[in-house]
């Protein structure tokens, strides 16, 4: 299809922030911010400050390192190996030093009209598009999948004591299961990813209406300081992703310019 025939041609700008929050000393969240403009991610370590930066730098190293071609396929194959390398070598690294040791990751990953979400354990990718907060990723935690068999509510949900317990996450065994989901893109589209000691001080609510209020550009530093004013008992951090269609006048310009 041509941009004629419907097409239209995206551009994408980024911010983000990260912070340990107000009970941390150290931050073991990590982000990734692909040199090709195409790749983003949160990833938010565990095992002990020294254990879980080590985990979610791994993740975010191999991520970084990824060759893009910009073939929709090939791109997700290859940030499929990406997650699969950092998971050998937080495994690795664990076994050696007989620690349980990994990280949760969730990258976005866009092309054209077309975006992939990528994820192992409880960071979360959202979009938020027509004044609709929508979750893209599905959580990998006990209390999710207590929540998928009805043997908990929603209500019961919200402050479960194993809300936090990982099903799955990235080092933790020698192999690496990672959910895929596929979207579509339209301009004004806002992606939103995040650990979850955002989501542990904001509802999807807030997080709608923060998006809304203060754009891609100024999401982010506002949800860390609401995150900060309720003590932040977490690590946080946030990247989101706003998407611009790209006008004629920009598409004509020399490069130089």
């Amino acid at each position: 299809m041509t941009e004629s025939q419907g097409m239209k041609t995206l551009k994408f700008r980024t911010a983000h922030e990260t912070d340990p929050g107000r009970r941390r000393r150290e931050n073991e969240d990590s982000v990734a911010i692909h040199p090709g403009g195409q790749l983003w991610a949160v990833a938010d370590g565990m095992g002990g400050h020294m254990h879980g930066r080590f985990a979610s730098d791994a993740a975010v190293r191999n991520l970084n390192g990824a060759y893009l071609s910009g073939v929709f396929e090939d791109d997700v194959a290859e940030i499929n190996r990406a997650i699969t390398s950092a998971n050998r070598q937080v495994f690795d690294r664990a076994r050696h030093e007989g620690a349980t040791i990994g990280t949760t990751v969730a990258v976005l990953y866009a092309t054209g009209q077309r975006a992939c979400c990528l994820w192992v354990g409880d960071s979360r990718i959202y979009r938020y598009r027509d004044g609709v907060l929508e979750q893209l990723t599905r959580d990998h935690t006990q209390v999710r999948h207590l929540l998928e068999t009805n043997q908990i509510t929603e209500a019961e949900a919200e402050h479960h004591p194993m809300g936090h317990v990982l099903t799955r996450a990235v080092g933790v065994d020698a192999s690496v299961r990672i959910d895929v989901r596929q979207v579509d893109i339209a301009p004004e589209d806002i992606f939103l990813i995040c650990s979850d000691g955002l989501t542990a001080c904001a509802n999807e609510a807030e997080i709608r209406d923060v998006v809304s209020e203060y754009g891609a550009s100024r999401a982010c530093a506002r949800l860390v300081e609401i995150c900060l004013d309720r003590g932040a008992p977490d690590n946080v951090s946030i990247i989101t992703v706003a998407c611009d269609e790209v006008t004629a006048v920009e598409t004509t310009l020399p490069e130089s310019v």
